[in-house]
């Protein structure tokens, strides 16, 4: 009896061993694919110095000068952009192809509507393709830059996130968002105005080694070490091409201008919240270039005269 059991229970075994290897050769064989990970990161990130990326709204070239990062060769990158950028393109990888029915409709799409990425080394083009996604900006796909490649879903592992997004930027999006974005140790004087209130007006210089504020004879150095700080810090939250007024451009409310050791001048004037900009502070920086402000950042340098004293 046990030995007719033990039979039995090797025949079971034997067919459910044929039937796991007849669906391991189905699943092998059912247009399953084995794809390059690394087929659109096959270089060494460390010898990129160039990055192109090019659409139909604007064309952002990034490029490191031997000591930073430069956009379109007119200002300063905005450092962490720079980091996600290379992240992105560090972690992004090719999940699937897509079907084989919209593979050249998909790869039209994107060279057309879709941004064209170039990744350089010292003049060398090691990778091109093209980036772009669905409309509802869930899903990435990037097409290989040679005619007849294939379009691919691409994810970033572990994340649920739109990888095309930082390709689409343009080119504001990627400055510096420093207003005095300048060596600070070359600092020389720091000129406050109030224009409704002249009285709060003060202006700060180094005497002595220390910070003081002309015509304040006590001053409370903490608060005044902190208000340059948070001048020197003070970021753009964004850059826009212009901001509508109620009325004819008002004047400022305040103005704030730094001198270095060179006699230059860095300004950012500030105004009131106007009709495009929502809760947003105005500034207009260096008298050429609007941008908007987080009130709170505001707050923290939108400070009288009368604010220093003992």
């Amino acid at each position: 009896m046990q030995e007719r059991k033990n039979k039995r229970l090797a025949i079971l075994l034997c067919a459910l061993c044929c039937v796991t290897a007849v669906v391991y050769y189905l699943s092998r064989s059912d247009g399953a694919v084995e794809i390059d990970k690394n087929l659109f990161k096959s270089y060494d990130f460390k010898s990129i110095n160039e990055v192109i990326l090019e659409s139909q709204k604007s064309k952002v070239q990034l490029k490191f000068n031997g000591a930073k990062w430069e956009v379109n060769d007119k200002f300063d990158a905005d450092a962490s952009m720079v980091e996600v950028l290379f992240a992105t393109l560090q972690q992004a990888e090719p999940k699937r192809p897509l079907a084989t029915s919209i593979q050249d409709s998909v790869c039209n799409a994107l060279r057309q509507t879709g941004v064209k990425v170039s990744v350089i080394a010292s003049g060398k083009a090691e990778s091109i393709f093209y980036a772009g996604g669905n409309a509802q900006k869930t899903q990435t796909y990037f097409c290989a830059g040679d005619a007849g490649e294939k379009s691919y879903l691409v994810t970033i592992p572990g994340y649920r996130v739109y990888a095309a997004g930082i390709l689409e930027m343009g080119e504001k999006d990627w400055k510096n968002k420093y207003v005095f974005g300048f060596n600070w140790r070359n600092f020389q004087r720091l000129e406050t105005k109030f224009l409704q209130k002249t009285a709060d007006n003060f202006n700060v210089a180094l005497q002595d080694n220390f910070f003081a504020i002309d015509g304040l004879l006590s001053v409370d150095t903490a608060k005044l070490n902190d208000f340059l700080d948070d001048v020197s810090l003070l970021t753009v939250d964004e850059y826009v091409d212009t901001v509508i007024f109620e009325s004819p451009k008002p004047s400022p409310v305040m103005v704030l201008t730094v001198k270095d050791i060179g006699q230059r001048a860095y300004t950012l004037e500030l105004y009131r919240p106007s009709k495009n900009s929502g809760q947003m502070v105005p500034g207009l920086i260096n008298g050429s270039e609007w941008a908007l402000f987080d009130p709170r950042k505001i707050q923290n340098v939108f400070k009288p005269k009368a604010f220093f004293g003992k």
